[in-house]
């Protein structure tokens, strides 16, 4: 028996060694998509029965109507049957619909379970996380994968369960009618087996290369529809055609292998099939004539083998779907088993800072090992007041606000809120008491107001409204069709860079929080509304603990702290005037910039 069990394990997996399945993902899928589905996954699989019952009753009445109306000559047995074939067929219909309606509950339900299920655990993954092998991946986790094991749960177990019960009954009704056919054409079964199990083989291995295959076509997809401006700005139009065509031209040689794979299972069934039917046509006449059967159990029988040839075909190829659903079902799982690297330690509390004073203490950190980023950081910011961080790019200045945002942690030192280390506090606490203004601002595809509502949504509209004021903003938003009701498009593209930058300030302005991060938050307005931002900036900092990343530094000559970064190290730090003094980089920098102004005046 054990024997047996293994041989079924090897037809439908292989060498377990080798393909990597775990039977305990049979498990797992129940627990996750077919347990919370059971009342009508279990529904469906009845209706399915009773519709294969239904369509093998049909055979009997067949069987009945040659021996009694056409061999006994009994004619009045006819139109009773003739009712009960049409009755057979409507139940069998009746059923084949309510399958469809619970499968298609049970589905549903399934996928959006499913779909929550990935969003939710995405939503709390790294950041870093999302840059490594771009957003594609995460998208074909919605897709592919997601599709491919709803499809094992609601689709292939419940046409495995309707193309067994039909040929379970075929076979009983073959075995009951002629049991004398049935016991030779058994042994066609092997010549059947053999050829199948290795086209299964060759069907695994080109299953798990395309879903490698998938998520690069997603990937490449992703990327030229976010980078299309790009992508035209620079003329290289034919450049991702043409890579576009070879990740697509590897999907079509792989689809077309695994059809050619596929496709021998159908004539060989088909040959097999037509075998046993020569071979059950001449014996059957044979027992005809010396009366071992009748004419009606012969013509059931061939019935029922005609019958059992669709399920028999379709049961065949349940292991190719089984193992596309597995594989996608082991991808699926890996990434929701995924644990975040940042997340709330076991004792974290909440930060309720009203006046916090940040610290860094000895921080090093890196991206990636071998290239450091950070050296030695040490920097105290008291509550209330500005710290500008001003150097070269790639000097390691927006990766602090990374690293106090907890987006990436450093590897070794520590970063305090009011003396704690931040990774006390819980992450959302922690966020929650950070505003932020980027140069590269994102705005949902929402209404304005939607956006600037987007860290305080609670707020009332006349508080939308003088935050976009302070923000300098409430004018170009009225001179929009629908005001605070227009949309601003995928990533805000409906707005100037300006709009954008503004918009972010609103967010900030609006969401209230006792730190403030502005990095390079002026650098896409023009001069004259960067006049009119600045003093809304002073009255939103007034209060607040900021830091602020700058090139223009005009903008940061009132900071109560200014520290130079250069090569992941400050070098400096001190108030414009001790740094000014100290003629060192910052004094080069301030002198570079400002005497550029100078020249341009005299000139004018």
């Amino acid at each position: 028996m054990k024997k047996i069990i293994n041989a079924v394990k090897k037809f439908i997996h292989g060498d377990a060694s080798n393909a990597r399945i775990k039977w305990s993902l049979y498990g797992r899928i129940w627990r996750e998509i077919g347990k919370p589905q059971w009342k009508w996954l279990t529904a469906g699989i009845i209706a399915t029965i009773c519709a294969a019952a239904a369509e093998g009753y049909t055979i009997t009445l067949v069987q009945r109507v040659v021996d009694q109306a056409f061999i006994e000559k009994n004619m009045g047995s006819t139109y009773i049957i003739g009712m009960l074939i049409i009755l057979a067929f409507g139940l069998k219909g009746a059923f084949g619909y309510a399958r469809s309606l619970l499968m298609a509950k049970a589905g549903l339900t399934a996928s959006a379970h499913l779909q929550k299920r990935i969003y939710s655990h995405m939503m709390h993954m790294d950041v870093a996380s999302f840059y490594g092998d771009g957003i594609g991946k995460y998208l074909n986790y919605f897709g592919v994968q997601a599709g491919a094991v709803l499809n094992l749960v609601t689709g292939t177990i419940v046409r495995t369960v309707q193309q067994i019960a039909t040929l379970a009954i075929t076979l009983g009704l073959m075995v009951y009618y002629a049991p004398q056919l049935c016991a030779i054409l058994v042994f066609l079964v092997p010549a059947l087996m053999i050829p199948m199990i290795l086209i299964m083989r060759k069907r695994r291995k080109l299953s798990r290369q395309s879903f490698g295959i998938a998520n690069n076509v997603s990937q490449q997809l992703n990327q030229t529809l976010r980078g299309m401006k790009t992508i035209q700005a620079f003329a290289t139009q034919k450049t991702e055609i043409k890579r576009f065509e070879h990740v697509v031209n590897d999907a079509i040689v792989n689809s077309y292998k695994s059809t050619q794979a596929n496709g021998l299972r159908s004539p060989l069934m088909e040959l097999v099939i037509s075998i046993g039917l020569c071979v059950a046509m001449i014996l059957g006449g044979h027992f005809i004539v010396s009366g071992a059967i009748t004419t009606g159990d012969f013509t059931a029988f061939l019935l029922a083998l005609t019958a059992a040839y669709k399920p028999a075909k379709a049961i065949t190829g349940v292991g190719d779907t089984v193992q596309h659903g597995l594989l996608a079902a082991e991808v699926l799982f890996d990434f929701l088993d995924t644990k975040p690297t940042i997340r709330d330690a076991r004792d974290a509390t909440e930060l309720h800072a009203v006046q916090p004073s940040i610290e860094f203490r000895d921080v090093n950190f890196a991206y990636v090992p071998e290239e450091p980023v950070l050296h030695d950081i040490n920097l105290r910011v008291p509550a209330g007041q500005v710290c500008a961080l001003v150097g070269p790019s790639g000097g390691g200045k927006t990766t602090m606000f990374n690293l106090l945002e907890r987006f990436y942690e450093p590897q070794t030192g520590t970063i305090a809120i009011n003396g704690r280390d931040i990774r006390k506090y819980t992450l959302d606490s922690l966020r929650r008491n950070i505003s932020e203004v980027s140069q590269d601002v994102f705005l949902f595809n929402d209404t304005i107001e939607a956006n600037i509502k987007y860290g305080a949504p609670n707020a009332t509209h006349d508080e939308v409204v003088a935050a976009a004021t302070a923000a300098n903003a409430h004018d170009f938003i009225m001179e929009f069709p629908h005001g605070y009701e227009s949309r601003v498009g995928e990533g805000g593209a409906l707005l100037s860079g300006g709009q954008k930058q503004r918009i972010a300030i609103a967010r900030a302005i609006l969401k209230n929080a006792p730190i403030l991060l502005l990095d390079e938050a002026t650098s896409a307005l023009d001069t004259e509304s960067e006049k009119l931002i600045q003093s809304a900036l002073k009255d939103l900092m007034r209060g607040r603990t900021t830091f602020v990343i700058a090139h223009r530094l005009s903008t940061i000559l009132d900071a109560d702290i200014i520290c130079v970064i250069k090569n992941g190290h400050i070098i400096e730090q001190g108030t414009d005037a001790e740094l000014v003094a100290l003629d060192g980089e910052y004094k080069k920098l301030r002198d570079i910039q400002f005497k550029g102004k100078n020249n341009t005046k005299n000139k004018n």
